[in-house]
């Protein structure tokens, strides 16, 4: 786990999850048990521990916590189903679709509306089912369109840069004209 998503677990997907169903956020053996179970529902590696979790996994115990979190969210719940079919290419859909959101925004254009089934994302909606190839080609090509921008961001930042520093600098007001002399 990063550090980012050790902030995001422990200061807030646990604790909500024990907040819904009156657990001690302490306990250590039943968060271990989450954990474990999590991972057996998603036919994942069998562990109760988050720093053994791949990417794939920590995607589907997040997933886990928010529905525990807030059981009685259709969306939240319907999410999970999803990402008990396959959570590999559940975590997949969602990176590309944060690979999208940072190429080209969060706004959705006339063009999406008919993308995935109606859904707003790759990551399905309810009674969607998810095909694997499918998105594995959409998080290959918007993760490359995502890449090609960033590198073209950094090549315009380090030519502009560049001109910044082979600029002539105006002279120095205290500095008298240099005369040649003949000998």
């Amino acid at each position: 786990m990063t550090k980012g998503e050790r902030n995001t677990y422990f200061g807030h997907l646990w604790p909500e999850a024990c907040l819904a169903n009156e657990w001690d956020v302490k306990d250590e053996a039943r968060r271990r048990a989450v954990t474990a179970e999590a991972m057996r529902l998603v036919r994942g590696p069998q562990t109760d521990s988050t720093g053994a979790l791949g990417p794939d996994e920590i995607t589907a115990l997040f997933t886990y916590l928010r529905h525990l979190g807030n059981p009685a969210s259709l969306d939240k719940s319907a999410r999970w189903v999803t990402c008990q079919e396959d959570y590999r290419t559940f975590n997949r859909a969602k990176q590309a679709d944060w690979h999208e959101r940072e190429t080209y925004g969060a706004g959705r254009n006339r063009l999406d509306r008919d993308r995935f089934g109606g859904a707003a994302s790759a990551a399905g909606g309810p009674l969607e089912a998810l095909d694997a190839d499918e998105v594995r080609k959409r998080h290959l090509t918007v993760a490359s369109r995502h890449q090609r921008k960033l590198r073209r961001e950094k090549g315009q930042k380090l030519a502009s840069q560049e001109s910044a520093s082979t600029a002539p600098s105006a002279p120095v007001r205290n500095e008298s004209p240099k005369v040649d002399v003949p000998f």
